[in-house]
């Protein structure tokens, strides 16, 4: 079963943000500095859409999959001890600040999807010793 990773607003700010920055020094440059804006401008684009492109949960075989961008981190289920909804700035591993913290017996991983109560049903499906604050 797979659930929709969230992406924030303030994540597109950021994007959108740095890609209107890079264009505006790419039509401002002079020389050969136009080479280096665009070189930045595509290796920006190349780490930042492929999160939101790549952004989902996924559980398979017992397994809690998270998939952001170009990583993929997973926790077994069973493992799964505390799971609740948490808007920390501080903490990263998810592009919404709408998240949920999974603590299990040796980790914990941070996510943001969409239909959380969806998410929250299923893991207490497979696993009735989750706690959910």
């Amino acid at each position: 079963m797979r659930f929709k990773g969230k992406t924030g607003i303030l994540f597109w700010a950021v994007v959108i943000g740095t890609d209107i920055l890079l264009l505006y020094c790419l039509f401002t440059s002079a020389g050969w500095d136009w080479m280096i804006v665009l070189f930045t401008a595509f290796m920006v684009n190349l780490i930042f859409i492929p999160l939101v492109v790549k952004n989902y949960i996924e559980i398979e075989d017992e397994r809690l999959i998270q998939v952001i961008g170009y990583c993929r981190d997973g926790m077994d289920i069973h493992e799964i001890t505390e799971m609740y909804r948490t808007h920390n700035p501080i903490a990263a591993g998810a592009l919404s600040l709408d998240r949920i913290m999974i603590k299990g017996k040796k980790r914990t991983m941070l996510v943001s999807v969409c239909d959380k109560e969806q998410l929250f049903a299923e893991l207490k499906r497979l696993n009735p010793a989750i706690h959910i604050r």
